[in-house]
């Protein structure tokens, strides 16, 4: 038995999380909504608090900064029950303002201090006690050589590695990307992503293309459900009819829930169930774990 069980690499944000409403206010108006909600964001905190909730020891390697937000950050880990290794950073806490406006999902981002902390940074005694690390925060090209040697180093110290890959705000969908899936034990995509990276015209098009670079991939669509790469086989995960209030870190529970069932040594029928259970779950609340299953919730439901 290891200490952790999954180590996450990068820094928590917050998400300000603004309820839908119909349209932006014009110059100089003003609108007013029911609530607005504060919850920690990006795919480091919502994967690493939602595989805690799981009953998984969690961790997470990054910066944190002597501000409001920072010790608003350490303190919802506390509360979950996940542990954090953090350097103080000049940088202040990185901010996401989600807003849905017309059934249309706009956001404003300040990194701050997001980005300050990379694989490469982790001790490599920390890898030796951790189970799987898990990667966010891709930013093409310029990390791709720091991710080749650290998911090898990974390896060599027994640890599993998996990556979500998230939207290339760029523009630029690097195939070197692919370099980096040929290493991975899990590949985490939506399907816009995939279409974008494959350059295909479908979903299955891009899978096929997918094949040839990775072994073992899960393909979020949303509301379509998953499709799940394994070996050369695709298996289809059927999505959950749920109402949703807030979309905002459904695909990193997915994340969570699918991590729980690889580590658990669960079937991929079953990894997929967990995956699409915690990602529709989420939805059903404002920001990204407050939804989150338990692991009593969840095993209920693999029944």
């Amino acid at each position: 038995m290891k200490e952790i069980d999954v180590l996450i690499a990068g820094t928590p944000n917050i998400d300000l999380i603004v309820p839908p409403y119909d349209a932006l206010p014009g110059p100089g108006e003003e609108i007013r909504v029911d609530n607005m909600y504060v919850q920690c964001g990006g795919g480091v905190a919502i994967t690493a608090i939602g595989l805690s909730k799981l009953g998984m020891k969690t961790m997470i390697y990054g910066a944190v900064h002597n501000d409001l937000f920072g010790e608003f950050i350490l303190q919802e880990m506390r509360k979950y029950e996940v542990k954090m290794k953090t350097r103080l950073s000049e940088k202040s806490t990185g901010l996401s303002i989600a807003l849905d406006v017309d059934k249309d999902r706009r956001f404003i981002t300040y990194d701050g201090c997001v980005n300050e902390v990379m694989p490469k940074d982790i001790p490599k005694d920390l890898l030796e006690k951790t189970r799987h690390i898990h990667l966010t925060n891709y930013r093409g090209r310029i990390d791709l050589e720091e991710y080749l040697q650290f998911i090898e180093d990974a390896h060599k110290a027994g640890a599993t590695v998996s990556m979500d890959v998230g939207w290339d705000d760029t523009g630029q969908w690097d195939e070197c990307l692919f370099k980096i899936t040929k290493k991975l034990d899990v590949f985490f995509i939506n399907d816009k992503e995939l279409m974008e990276y494959t350059r295909s015209a479908g979903l299955d098009a891009g899978i096929e293309k997918l094949t040839g670079f990775c072994s073992h991939a899960a393909i979020k669509m949303g509301a379509r459900g998953s499709q799940l790469l394994t070996d050369g086989e695709v298996i289809h995960g059927k999505a959950y009819s749920v109402i949703t209030l807030d979309t905002t870190g459904a695909g990193d529970s997915f994340n969570a829930g699918y991590l729980y069932g690889f580590l658990n040594g669960l079937s991929p029928e079953k990894c997929l169930a967990a995956a699409n259970f915690c990602g529709a779950s989420s939805v059903q609340g404002y920001g990204g774990y407050e939804k989150v299953p338990n692991l009593k919730q969840l095993k209920e439901e693999l029944k």
